[in-house]
């Protein structure tokens, strides 16, 4: 056996006291505990009890307490990891340096334990009741049997009369309806506005030329909203070099744009946001007038914009009303709409068979002059549920649609009747109707539902739920997913079910938008959610829990002369701003584990053109080299050009999005976070990325837009640590080397990809069955995006990749290869999630008909 080098002999010492003993166990007891007390203090306060006796000074020194202890465990952690990374990056001599520097710190961290254990052990004497167990008053029922089951694909008849009235206000059969129109929808917040903007979209997208949907977000100028209503437009234009004659006329004003690219067209135009008479008057200014071919303008207002639907009304001609108001549900719709929430399709459809039968034979009766009709029993004990329902369910949410949806969202995972009785019927001394009393005397409809809901989540969902508080827009679910795993929300609770924390994650998604908690805005290929967004009127409600939970802090608009000063202690830090560019600071965060920036781009043009500004002062992000424990980072907006090297030293970040448009490099130091699981740089110009960046173990997504793949490399040391639990790979290209070989893409890290997207390939210069072979071993290849000279047959044929549900492919396709083996075994044999292939019209119009009748419900032409 070998010596041991001093050097060995140092780390191993070093390492002894940093691992996890019995302290550290003690203190995750104990840390367990604390966060029990606070749910149960939290739930409390929710319900308007005050904290259940306990003072709120009391709770927020515990919630304090709680966050150093956490942070405690987590210092362990990471001091743990820089002693493993010192071993590898650091020579004999240096790292004796930082050898004696660790036993200073971890002395440190030990009296850090020890005060905490004391303030933990006088809480618990002299504040608290005994330790309170969490025992949550509702059991959280698992969403994983239930995600399949409801499919909320068929037609919502809850809003046809709304439907019918806007749809006549939208025709042009006659030639007074044929001259522009200004149509008003006005209702409260949750009224279901966008509900039925969906459905009139979808019925008259075959009927106009142009359907454009845009929202103005607080805060943007007129000049934004024009520019996204031109943009829309020019993307639906039939003429796609549209924007290159306007540009070459000289047209300088947006309005002279979008009056040139619907002069032609009959448009519907929807706009949501509109505050103010005079933004409304630019609009109408912006348009042509059209005379004669029926174009619309729709606006969604709130009650408090109705003054603006009066002044759009004035805008019509005379003897035309364009004002729709939308006012709440009745019982009988109340109830149908909860019902067709509530229940899975199969169980909805004959109910609503039976439902409508009955009130059919109600008429019938009444008409007929007939006093009874004969019921059986079973029909009779429906009627008189169903009778019940409908009064308890207009009675707790007073007919609003948005409570109504909580409520059918809150009972889908309950059992009827019994704990839907439980949850309706608040009397007597369960969990559920100790809750809505409470909930009852400070709080009704939507709100009292909305609180009821949010305590049924699990914990876990609970911190994923608020985690969407920091963004008001729109979200894609592949992201939000990513970013609660690098938090740690994300918990497998059935490894024998050899789920991936995406997928958990997505299960955790669906359920919230089952839940009707979250609102589905775009499914992808498959039918899996692909853009979900927070309910507005809901919105609110988070941000409160957010902020008075100390989960999160939001900074909106801050000003120039302003200065960026969250409390030091601030866990998750979100940063919005459409007025300025002003986000840096010198303040330290030492506590902070995610940090959102979004800004507007276009501010930060307008800026650096008046010189107001400096980029080495506000563009800086060196302000985070203190943030240890940082793990999420999501930049979007800024103008960066580079990244300062201290990033690679926050060995605990796990995400990084970096949205922003000059950044050319990355920093080698990026190769030192040893716990990187995504790294979004598609809306950055790099193109490189230092090799050793590949052998990050934990390494699972990487989404770029022209980054080149790296080398072979002759090690085969490199090759076993390369990632093996790589799952996505987007905007890749072959190295540009000429040798003739393949990437690095051997066994160990394509055998977890799902998802894969890569252009600039040529089957000679990079190796082309070197790749094909490759391709052959992604057995669990979901998506794949091709662009090269000539496309792999194997994409077709291989067996292997029977996981294939989408594919985008670009380039030549040897359709000889493929006809002989297709004769004996059809595709959809062959591929049987496959749902949809994207193709150029050349690659179209040179397949075989005989593969074009196979295809034919699943071929897209883009």
């Amino acid at each position: 056996m070998a010596p041991e080098e001093p050097s060995q002999r140092a780390a191993r010492k070093a390492e002894a006291p940093l691992q996890p003993g019995d302290e550290m166990t003690l203190l995750r007891d104990r840390l367990d505990s604390l966060r029990a007390f606070l749910r149960d203090a939290d739930r409390k306060r929710r319900a308007g009890d005050c904290f259940g006796g306990v003072s709120r000074d009391c709770v927020r020194r515990t919630r304090g307490v709680a966050f150093d202890a956490g942070d405690a465990l987590d210092d362990l952690i990471f001091q743990h990891q820089a002693s493993l990374k010192s071993q590898e990056y650091q020579g004999s001599v240096r790292y004796f340096i930082g050898f004696f520097t660790r036993i200073i710190a971890r002395r440190g961290l030990s009296g850090q334990i020890e005060r905490i254990k004391g303030m933990i052990d006088q809480i618990s004497e002299n504040q608290w009741y005994g330790m309170h167990e969490d025992t949550p008053s509702v059991t959280p029922t698992s969403s994983t049997m239930a995600i399949a089951a409801w499919q909320d694909d068929m037609e919502n008849t809850v809003f046809d009369k709304d439907l019918e009235i806007l749809k006549r206000m939208l025709a042009n059969e006659y030639e007074d309806s044929r001259h522009q129109r200004f149509i008003s929808i006005v209702g409260e917040s949750g009224a279901g506005k966008n509900t039925l903007i969906k459905l009139i979209c979808n019925q008259m997208s075959t009927k106009m030329d142009v359907v454009i949907r845009c929202d103005m977000q607080p805060g943007s100028s007129i000049g934004d909203l024009l520019t996204n209503v031109y943009q829309m437009a020019l993307r639906q234009s039939a003429d796609q070099c549209y924007e290159l004659k306007v540009e070459k006329a000289g047209i300088a004003s947006i309005s002279d744009k979008i009056r040139g690219l619907l002069s032609t067209k009959r448009y519907l135009l929807i706009l949501g946001g509109i505050s103010s008479k005079s933004t409304l008057n630019f609009v109408r200014a912006s348009l042509p007038d059209n005379d004669g071919n029926g174009s619309r303008v729709m606006l969604i207002l709130d009650i408090a914009s109705e003054e603006v639907a009066c002044h759009a009304n004035t805008m019509n001609r005379e003897g035309f009303n364009g004002v729709h108001l939308m006012t709440r549900l009745g019982q009988a719709k109340s109830m149908q709409l909860f019902y067709w929430k509530v229940l899975r399709k199969a169980q909805y459809e004959p109910w609503l068979l039976a439902y409508e039968k009955r009130r059919n034979q109600e008429q019938e009766v009444h008409q007929g002059g007939y006093h009874s009709m004969r019921r059986n029993q079973k029909e009779e004990e429906q009627e008189h549920r169903d009778n019940n329902v409908q009064s308890c369910v207009h009675n707790a949410t007073g007919g609003c649609p948005m409570a109504i949806v909580l409520l059918a969202g809150l009972l889908r995972f309950k059992e009827n009747p019994v704990q839907w009785d439980a949850v309706m019927h608040p009397s007597g001394s369960s969990g559920y109707h100790y809750q809505q009393q409470q909930l009852g005397r400070t709080r009704r409809g939507m709100e009292t539902i909305f609180w009821t809901s949010f305590e049924d989540l699990p914990d876990d969902l609970k911190s994923c739920f608020l985690y969407l508080a920091a963004d008001d827009t729109c979200q894609d679910a592949d992201e939000i997913v990513r970013m609660w795993i690098a938090e740690g929300f994300i918990i497998n609770k059935s490894p024998h079910h050899l789920k991936t924390l995406e997928e958990v994650g997505h299960d955790y998604l669906k359920e919230l938008v089952l839940r009707c908690l979250v609102e589905l805005e775009e499914t992808k290929p498959d039918g899996s959610v692909g853009v979900v967004r927070v309910h507005r009127s809901l919105l609110g409600f988070l941000q409160s829990e957010i902020t008075e939970a100390g989960f999160m802090e939001i900074v909106h608009d801050v000003d120039v002369h302003d200065v960026l000063v969250p409390s030091p202690s601030v866990r998750r830090l979100c940063v919005q701003s459409d007025k300025s560019t002003m986000y840096t600071t010198h303040h330290k965060f030492p506590k902070l584990r995610s940090f959102i920036c979004r800004v507007d781009e276009k501010r930060h043009e307008e800026a650096e053109a008046q010189q107001r500004w400096k980029k080495r002062v506000h563009y800086d992000l060196k302000f985070l080299r203190w943030s240890k424990f940082l793990r999420v980072l999501s930049v979007k907006g800024l103008r960066h050009v580079e990244l300062p090297d201290e990033l690679g030293d926050m060995i605990h970040l796990r995400y990084m999005r970096l949205d922003c448009p000059d950044l050319r490099c990355l920093p080698p130091g990026i190769s030192r976070l040893i716990n990187l699981q995504t790294l979004n740089i598609s809306n950055t110009q790099v193109e490189e990325i230092d090799q050793s960046f590949w052998k990050i173990k934990t390494l699972r997504h990487v989404l770029a837009k022209s980054l080149a793949l790296p080398a072979m490399c002759d090690d085969n040391d490199d090759k076993e640590e390369a990632g093996s639990e790589l799952q996505t790979l987007h905007g890749v290209k072959p190295v540009a080397s000429g040798s003739g070989e393949w990437s690095p893409l051997d066994n160990n890290m394509t055998r977890s990809l799902r998802s894969l997207e890569m252009h600039g390939f040529e089957h000679v210069k990079h190796g082309g069955p070197a790749f094909e072979a490759a391709l052959r071993n992604m057995h669990l290849l979901g998506h794949l995006s091709l662009q090269g000279d000539n496309i792999p047959s194997c994409v077709f044929t291989e067996p292997s990749l029977r996981c294939l549900q989408t594919m985008e492919l670009s380039g030549n396709v040897k359709w000889d290869d493929i006809v002989l083996p297709m004769t004996d075994r059809p595709l959809r044999k062959v591929r049987p999630n496959l749902v949809q292939i994207k193709m150029n019209d050349g690659a179209i119009s040179n397949m075989p008909q005989r593969i074009k009748q196979q295809l034919k419900e699943i071929l897209v032409q883009g």
